[in-house]
């Protein structure tokens, strides 16, 4: 009996496979082609279990009856399997986005609603702002842009495309800005700010982030907020230092 781990096992699950499909499939992969007995003395399935798991994978087009008596399969090639299934998870994409999104970017959300975030999570909360962002986005940003993720600078640059109006707020330092990774319609200033940023949605939505342990490379921490009386309050400490900053 073949017990041996396999990573293609991974790579069968995330095609959508079960363990018992991902075995038995994996077994016609190295055979080439195998009768339901050459299958049962590679694995610690009973025939039965064999028989409903194969007629499984010919339903989904992973394999194929070559043969009657004995019946035998053969496995379809994993290239078509990958093809089809990125086929459909582009469909359900495409679907999703008509359908499900517009009931999510509608929901109502509580006055009071926070969240805390911890190191990659801080950027995809700031994502997930800019995706809801109809007016404004006004960051102080701890990062310079050669250290902010690629999938946020494309936020920023979709909300700018979209008409909302983006002020960027970096810290000074003789480091230049990499402003070619921040494509699209910005104002943007430096200024001396605390390490830590802060992003405004619409004056209503807050994040306040910052290293767990400042001048360390530890977690990042970051607090959001749907709170309209403290975005309009940290809209105002935004305007002063904005206002302070040096125009590029």
């Amino acid at each position: 009996m073949d017990t041996t781990p396999h990573r293609s096992d991974a790579v069968l699950h995330t095609l959508g496979f079960s363990e018992g499909e991902a075995e038995v499939y994996r077994l016609l992969l190295r055979a080439g082609e195998a009768s339901v007995g050459d299958i049962s003395r590679g694995c610690a399935f009973s025939r039965a279990r064999i028989y409903g798991i194969l007629d499984n994978l010919v339903a989904r087009g992973a394999a194929h009856q070559v043969s009657v008596h004995p019946r035998t399969y053969a496995p379809e090639n994993p290239r078509r399997l990958a093809e089809m299934r990125l086929r459909e998870v582009e469909a359900a994409c495409a679907a999703a986005e008509e359908t499900l999104i517009p009931l999510y970017e509608t929901q109502e959300r509580s006055y009071t609603e926070s969240v805390t975030v911890r190191d990659m999570g801080v950027f995809q909360q700031v994502e997930e702002m800019c995706l809801r962002a109809t007016e404004s986005i006004d960051a102080i940003a701890a990062f310079l842009p050669s250290a902010i993720p690629d999938s946020l600078c494309r936020a920023f640059a979709s909300a700018s495309h979209a008409g909302v109006r983006v002020r960027l707020l970096f810290p000074l330092g003789e480091a230049p800005l990499d402003l070619a990774r921040l494509p699209g319609k910005y104002e943007i200033r430096r200024a001396a700010t605390p390490a830590a940023g802060m992003f405004i949605i619409d004056q209503a939505e807050l994040l306040i982030g910052g290293l767990e342990k400042p001048e360390s490379t530890a977690h990042l921490l970051g607090l959001w907020l749907h709170h309209e009386e403290l975005a309009r309050l940290s809209g105002q400490i935004f305007e002063t230092l904005f206002e302070a900053g040096e125009p590029l």
